[in-house]
């Protein structure tokens, strides 16, 4: 038995879709009725003067009609924040595919232990991921204007690199602070159909991260919990590439803000939510535990899967894997605490046949299950209402997508198939879950 694998999946050599598969620019629309919290209606009080009273009976005035004062829509500056971040990601991108050719970049020294399956993606993939950070910028730009804001424009910098290995260690830097801005961004947002955009995103950047990890020599996944970071620290960061004037005071979200949407009344808790992120993360977890224990390192690294691979990548196969296994523990235990700390009851971890015979059906199968999660772990996200749970999600949200990169990168797959993850609902996912189940 294999798990269906997610419907966002391309070869790693397909097309990337254009903005227009993003939807991000249709957000306004969520905001534009009457419960939009980013506009008032405000009734005007009529004049204490009789005599203004009497001239103006019988006539419509600005004092006495109700008109509606647009104010700046609350999630406003959080999209200018990101806007910030991708224009500055997108330029690097744009200016440093134009600085260096394909053969430069394969030949980087920092790729010098990858063999020519590897170093022959890079290009391509660099490409891909300067086009999804275009993508980013128009669609937040659009996203923005329709909301009623002035979209923040782009700056002049200064990236430092000069050679083709100084640049993709920059865009290991860049990418990995864009995964923590993202993540200390996200729980102030107000809409929640913005919110899951930023949500899609936030694991695109992470996906990008993983592989820009990979090829550095760095692990693709330092962290079980990828860590926020505050808009102060991400700008400070980002002000070492920033030439141009930048002004705060656009990103100022103020302390009077309408109360997020996700903490609206629904007919799922907080600890409803927790249990089924804990029934996959037991899934997840017995599957590397059990996959590790019927495979030796060594039948890991000889897998049919990888022999298009070089030694180095196919020996670090294990240690990776081992790796994945241990967050994914981490996360169960993480979650059952906190289901007992909300008053609830942890699932428990059930029987399961995950079908595969060989190294590289469990490879497979672990790709379906990592980029399952990073879609299950978006489409819940709007239905968390505690801050503290909503941050930890993220933060395991933005891992599950590294996973996926690394693992759809081990499969021939493109580590980032689209420009914003989508969603599934808890329904699709527990189906698919429950492919592996025999026993509750």
């Amino acid at each position: 038995m294999t798990a269906p694998e997610p419907d966002t999946k391309t070869t790693r050599r397909a097309v990337l879709g254009t903005t227009a598969t993003l939807g991000i620019a249709a957000l306004a629309g969520c905001t534009s009725d009457g419960d939009d919290p980013g506009t008032t209606t405000e009734t005007a009080t009529p004049t204490d003067d009789p005599t203004e009273t009497e001239m103006g009976a019988g006539t419509a005035t600005d004092t006495d009609t109700a008109t509606e004062q647009p104010m700046a829509n609350p999630d406003v500056p959080i999209l200018n924040y990101a806007l910030t971040l991708e224009h500055l990601e997108n330029a690097f991108y744009r200016e440093g595919l134009e600085t260096f050719g394909d053969d430069e970049l394969m030949d980087a020294d920092a790729l010098s232990g990858f063999n020519e399956t590897l170093r022959m993606d890079v290009p391509e993939y660099l490409a891909t991921v300067g086009d999804h950070e275009a993508a980013h910028v128009d669609a937040l730009t659009d996203t923005v204007e329709q909301l009623g804001g002035t979209p923040v424009q782009e700056g002049e910098y200064d990236f430092g690199y000069e050679t083709p290995s100084e640049f993709l260690g920059v865009a290991m830097a860049l990418e990995n602070t864009g995964v923590a801005a993202y993540a200390g961004a996200a729980p102030k947002v107000v809409n929640n159909d913005v919110l899951a955009a930023a949500a899609g995103i936030h694991s695109v950047e992470a996906r990008h991260a993983a592989f820009l990890n990979l090829v550095n020599g760095e692990v693709p996944f330092p962290n079980a919990v990828d860590e926020a970071q505050t808009v102060d620290e991400v700008l400070e960061i980002a002000g070492q590439f920033v030439t141009s004037e930048v002004d705060p005071s656009v990103y100022e979200t103020g302390g009077d803000r309408p109360e997020q949407q996700r903490k609206a009344e629904n007919d799922t808790s907080d600890v409803d939510v927790l249990n089924y992120a804990l029934t996959l993360e037991h899934l997840e977890n017995a599957f590397y535990r059990e996959g590790l224990e019927t495979f030796g390192d060594d039948e890991l690294m000889e897998a049919e899967a990888l022999a298009e691979f070089g030694e180095e990548l196919r020996m670090s196969v294990p240690e990776h894997l081992a790796t994945v296994g241990d967050h994914e523990a981490a996360h169960v235990g993480a979650l059952a605490d906190t289901v007992e700390q909300l008053g609830g009851t942890p699932v428990e971890e059930a029987t399961y046949d995950f079908g595969y015979e060989t190294p590289s059906e469990f490879l497979g199968v672990a790709m379906a299950l990592e980029n399952t999660g990073v879609a299950a772990y978006k489409g819940a996200a709007g239905t968390v209402a505690a801050d503290a749970v909503f941050e930890a999600a993220i933060g395991i949200h933005s891992v599950e997508a590294r996973h996926a990169s690394f693992l759809n990168e081990l499969n021939l797959e493109s580590p980032f198939p689209m420009a914003v993850d989508e969603p599934q609902t808890m329904a699709e996912v527990t189906e698919i879950a429950g492919q592996f189940i025999v026993e509750n």
